[in-house]
Order: structure tokens, then C-alpha cells, then sequence
């Protein structure tokens, strides 16, 4: 699937699960949400899917910006952890989350970025960085790989094994991610709209 499905869905997954019901509970979920689903993009090989992942990118870059400068200036708590922790953790979740997507970045696409082993690796240093942010991401990560397992490229789910996942059943930019991008926006709007009230 392309980015817009990937960001839809894994934004209305992790709030689920979580089902804020303020806006200050909200900001983890969507800062970590919209990370974790586009970060197994980073690897993108195809001029096309460049193309459609860095545009998305840089809207779940914003998204997560705005959550975690919206929890800055009204001290919602998610910055709280820096002081608490001390600086040695955040600063080992910042290098190895910045180490881990780097290493994303130079390998085969849906390989190790879409694997289990990153999934783990990414989600524990960012629990060292913005605990409340961890959970969400990993749901979100986790929905992107499902949704990539559902299309004719393999994914390579247990990475560094050669062989790959796949269920085979659409194409990622065809009709399939239309729907998913409908889906999950409509999803996302209800669910929000749902935990909210």
C-alpha cells in the first residue's frame, strides 16, 4: 500500500486501542502513531514510491512536530520524561533510533525496515525517548507491515531470513489502496469522533 493508507490506518489502529479521551492523552498517540506508520518507508527504492513516501514523510513528520510542540507548551507530560529519565537514556534512544534508521535506510525495501526485528529495535529506543509515543508506534508499525503483506512483494518479516511474506492479494498502488485510504480515513474520523464524545 502507499503512504496515505499507511498513515490513515495506522493512525485510527493505535487510537483503538487507545481511545483518548482527552486531547492531552491524545498527543502520544498521534505523535507516535504517524511515526510508526511510515517509518518502514525510509527505504523506498522506486523513483514512484520515493516520491509518495517522502511526501507522506514529511505530513507525519508535521503531524508528529505538531503533537510533541502541542505537548511542549501545555505540558501535557511526554517532554517530562527527558527529566526524569536523565539525559544518558534519551540521549541512547535518540543514536539508536537514529542507527536503526539509518541502517533501514541503505537496505533492500521491505526488508529490514518491515521486519520484526526493527519493529522491536525502533520501538524500544523510542520508549527510551517518549514512552507514551512507543505503544502507538509499534501498532501503527505493525499495521503497515499487514498491509504490505497483503500485496504481491514480499516482505521480509523475519529479516536477516532471505525469504519473504506475502499474501499476494493486491497490487500497492492499484484500486486495493484506494479503499484502504477511504477506509482508514472514515476509521480514523470515527474513532476519534468516538473517544472524544
Amino acid at each position: 500500500m502507499l503512504g496515505k493508507a499507511h498513515l490513515t490506518i495506522g493512525m485510527a489502529a493505535a487510537w483503538t486501542l487507545a481511545m483518548p479521551e482527552t486531547v492531552p492523552a491524545a498527543l502520544p498517540v498521534i505523535a507516535g502513531a504517524a511515526a510508526g506508520s511510515l517509518i518502514c518507508d525510509i527505504d523506498c527504492d522506486s523513483p514512484a514510491e520515493r516520491r509518495d513516501a517522502s511526501k507522506q514523510r514529511v505530513l507525519a513528520a508535521v503531524i508528529t512536530a505538531a503533537a510533541l510542540i502541542t505537548d511542549k507548551l501545555t505540558d501535557a507530560g511526554m517532554w517530562r520524561n527527558i527529566a526524569e529519565s536523565g539525559s544518558y537514556l534519551w540521549c541512547a534512544g535518540v543514536a539508536g533510533l537514529v542507527i536503526t534508521v539509518a541502517f533501514a535506510n541503505v537496505a533492500a525495501h521491505r526488508g529490514f525496515s518491515h521486519s520484526l526485528i526493527a519493529l522491536l529495535l525502533e520501538t524500544g529506543f523510542l520508549y527510551l525517548i517518549f514512552p507514551q509515543c512507543a505503544k502507538p508506534f509499534a501498532i501503527a508499525f505493525i499495521t503497515h507491515i499487514l498491509l504490505d503483506m497483503t500485496n504481491k512483494k514480499r516482505v521480509r518479516l523475519f529479516y536477516p531470513a532471505k525469504k519473504g511474506v506475502s499474501l499476494g492479494l493486491f497490487y500497492a498502488d492499484r484500486m486495493a489502496n484506494r479503499v484502504c485510504e477511504i477506509a482508514g480515513a472514515a476509521w480514523l474520523i470515527l474513532v476519534i469522533w468516538a473517544s472524544l464524545h
